[in-house]
């Protein structure tokens, strides 16, 4: 008669322990603000050049001859006005906002225009999830640690690719920071994993507890002096100045060439 008790006995330890692990994951939720390394002399620490495969080293030379040449201080990004993308979402000098809740990790920056979520209650990434500027994450929680996988990159973010595959490990330090270390696999644009360490602190003040509208306008006499020079350095573009100088004039007239909105 006492093998049922001890069943029953080990079943409620295992209860006692899964619930015990949950209530061990701290709550992140909240308005932070990333720290930026700095060395002795109270000045921004020097990082280590990314362990660029010779492709990708060479492409991101001549983007930065082109840029210097032209003297360029904005990147496509900025002058497109296009998402941050990973992993620069999560290294942003802007206020960043995390929202967790049983299922999910909702992360939202002022300065990227796409929210990037987290699922706890998923196991494996979907297949028929298409290509995005952030990937698809799930995560999960090791005692007070989480852990993050991200895939699914589209490959139009500088200095990754598609093929990138991104571990994140969160946790707090005693003091109330929070540490994010990402691990970057990405064999097209690193020889080898790239690992980036932020650092993040809880926004103080009233006006730090939300994010604050940000918006992120096309110059047109700028976005076409980039596509100059990037037709004279010999890059490909698929820009058409005239179709944008006729979508100024008029808009009808560029939307009834593009045809018909999907449904």
């Amino acid at each position: 008669m006492r093998l049922p008790v001890i069943v029953i006995s080990a079943a409620l330890s295992s209860l006692i322990l899964a619930g015990a692990a949950h209530a061990a994951a701290p709550d992140i939720t909240g308005m932070w603000s990333i720290v930026t390394p700095t060395g002795p002399d109270g000045q921004p620490a020097k990082i280590a050049p990314p362990p660029f495969t010779p492709a990708a080293r060479a492409k991101a030379a001549e983007i930065a001859r082109i840029n210097a040449q032209n003297g360029r201080v904005t990147s496509e990004a900025r002058t497109k006005c296009l998402p941050l993308g990973m992993p620069g979402m999560m290294a942003s000098p802007f206020g960043i906002q995390f929202l967790q809740t049983k299922d999910r990790i909702t992360i939202y920056n002022e300065v990227a225009i796409l929210p990037r979520t987290i699922y706890l209650n998923k196991k494996t990434h979907p297949d028929s999830t298409p290509p995005g500027w952030n990937g698809h994450s799930i995560g999960h929680w090791e005692g007070k640690t989480l852990v993050v996988d991200t895939v699914g990159f589209n490959g139009r973010v500088q200095n990754v690719s598609e093929k990138m595959r991104m571990t994140e490990r969160f946790h707090l330090e005693p003091n109330g920071d929070l540490i994010n270390e990402m691990t970057l696999d990405d064999p097209v644009t690193y020889t080898q994993p790239h690992r980036l360490t932020n650092r993040y602190r809880r926004a103080q003040g009233e006006e730090a507890q939300e994010v604050m509208e940000y918006v992120c306008e096309v110059d047109p006499a700028n976005l076409f002096a980039y596509e100059a020079e990037q037709k004279a350095a010999g890059r490909p573009s698929n820009f058409n100045p005239n179709w944008a100088i006729a979508g100024y004039k008029d808009p009808a007239s560029v939307a009834q060439a593009a045809g018909p909105t999907p449904k």
